[in-house]
C-alpha cells in the first residue's frame, strides 16, 4: 500500500486569485468615477449615520431640555479639592481622577464612573451629592481654556462621621504624597495638582436639574445653555451685580446633573482665590480671539497687536503694565 500522493502545488493562477481577494474596498474600486452614482450614495450613506449618531448624542444629552430653576440650598460643608484653569469640559476627567484615588469604581464606562460600592462591596451606591465640580468663572469674559474650576469631595455632616476622615486622609495625605515622590507637581494634567481644602458655607441657591452624559454635548451645553440661563435666573433676582458661581454634582445611575447657585456668600465658594472680576480683569487686553482660545494665527500674536492699537490710540495701560505683559510675553 502506497501512501497518498501529496496535493500539487497551487497553480499561479489561482495564487493571482487570492492576491486579488486580499485588496481593499479603495483599491478595488481607485478606478470607478468619483461623480458614480454608487459613490454618492456610499456618501449619503455615511453622512446619513452621522447626523442620525450627532442628533441622537445631542437629544440624549438633552439639548431640547426645559431648565426650571427653583429656590433651594446648598449643603455646605468641608470640599478636598483640585484646582484646575482649564476649559470646563475637563472637569469630568478631574473627577475621574478623584474618583481614582478614593477608589471608587467604574460602572459601564460611557458615564461619569461615580459610581462605588459599600463596605461589603456588594451595594452599588451612586455618588452624586459626594462628588463636585464648582465653576468660578463666567466664560464669556474669560478667554478659552482660562477658566478655573474646583472638582472633589464634599464632605457634609451626613458623611463626616464616618467614612468621610478616611476619603479626606487619602487624598490631602497618601495622593498627595505620591505626586511629591512622583515629582509631578505643578503639572497641568489633573493627576499632577495637589489637593487643597476649604470650607463651602450652606446657602440658599438657585437649584435646577439637566440630562447629563458626560460627553462633549454635555460640556458643550453646559457652558452655553446651563450657565446663561442662570446668569438670566440671576438679572431677574436683582443678583445682577456679580458673575454667578455655578455648582454641579452628577448622578450617573439617574443620568442628571443638579446644578446650584449660591445666593448669598458668593466669594466664599472661590476659597481665598481671587474673584471673577479680579480675574478678568487680568484679561482686561485680550482680544476677541484670544477670549476664543486663539493666540496666535501665521505667526500674528493678536494679543501684541490689540496692546499695541490700544497704547497708539491713548487706550492702553500704564507702563508699568505693559512691561509687565512685555515680560510676559517672553516667557
Amino acid at each position: 500500500n502506497m501512501p497518498p500522493a501529496p496535493p500539487p502545488p497551487p497553480s499561479s493562477t489561482h495564487s493571482l486569485t487570492h492576491t486579488n481577494t486580499m485588496l481593499n474596498y479603495h483599491e478595488l474600486t481607485m478606478n470607478e468615477p468619483r461623480d458614480s452614482p454608487q459613490r454618492r450614495k456610499q456618501f449619503l450613506v455615511i453622512c446619513a449615520i452621522m447626523v442620525v449618531m450627532t442628533l441622537h448624542a445631542a437629544l440624549t444629552a438633552g439639548i431640547l431640555a426645559t431648565i426650571t430653576i427653583a429656590p433651594g440650598q446648598f449643603p455646605g460643608g468641608e470640599f478636598v479639592y483640585k484646582f484646575m484653569t482649564k476649559d470646563y469640559a475637563a472637569s469630568t476627567g478631574t473627577l475621574r481622577t478623584v474618583s481614582s484615588d478614593l477608589g471608587i469604581l467604574e460602572d459601564g464606562g460611557s458615564s461619569n464612573l461615580i459610581i462605588a460600592e459599600d463596605e461589603e462591596g456588594f451595594e452599588k451606591l451612586d455618588t452624586a451629592d459626594l462628588l463636585y465640580s464648582i465653576l468660578l468663572d463666567d466664560p464669556s469674559f474669560i478667554p478659552g481654556g482660562e477658566t478655573r474650576f474646583a472638582s472633589g469631595v464634599l464632605l457634609k455632616e451626613s458623611n463626616s462621621n464616618n467614612n468621610g476622615g478616611k476619603m479626606k486622609k487619602l487624598l490631602l495625605e497618601d495622593a498627595n504624597a505620591l505626586i511629591a515622590k512622583e515629582g509631578k507637581e505643578g503639572g497641568t494634567h489633573s493627576k499632577d495638582v495637589k489637593y487643597e481644602v476649604g470650607k463651602l458655607p450652606k446657602v440658599k441657591a438657585a437649584v435646577a436639574q439637566h440630562p447629563f452624559t458626560a460627553g462633549a454635548f454635555s460640556a458643550i451645553l453646559q457652558s452655553y445653555k446651563i450657565i446663561p440661563k442662570f446668569k438670566q435666573y440671576a438679572k431677574d433676582h436683582g443678583k445682577s451685580g456679580q458673575s454667578p458661581v455655578i455648582i454641579a454634582t452628577c448622578s450617573a445611575k439617574q443620568k442628571m446633573c443638579t446644578y446650584y447657585m449660591p445666593l448669598a456668600k458668593r466669594d466664599a465658594f472661590y476659597m481665598g482665590k481671587p474673584t471673577m472680576e479680579k480675574y478678568a480683569s487680568t484679561f482686561d487686553d485680550a482680544s476677541m480671539l484670544e477670549r476664543m482660545g486663539v493666540e496666535s494665527f501665521g505667526g500674528i500674536n493678536f494679543g501684541k497687536v490689540g496692546r499695541g492699537i490700544k497704547r497708539m490710540l491713548g487706550m492702553g495701560g500704564s507702563s508699568s503694565s505693559s512691561s509687565k505683559e512685555e515680560k510676559k510675553d517672553e516667557l
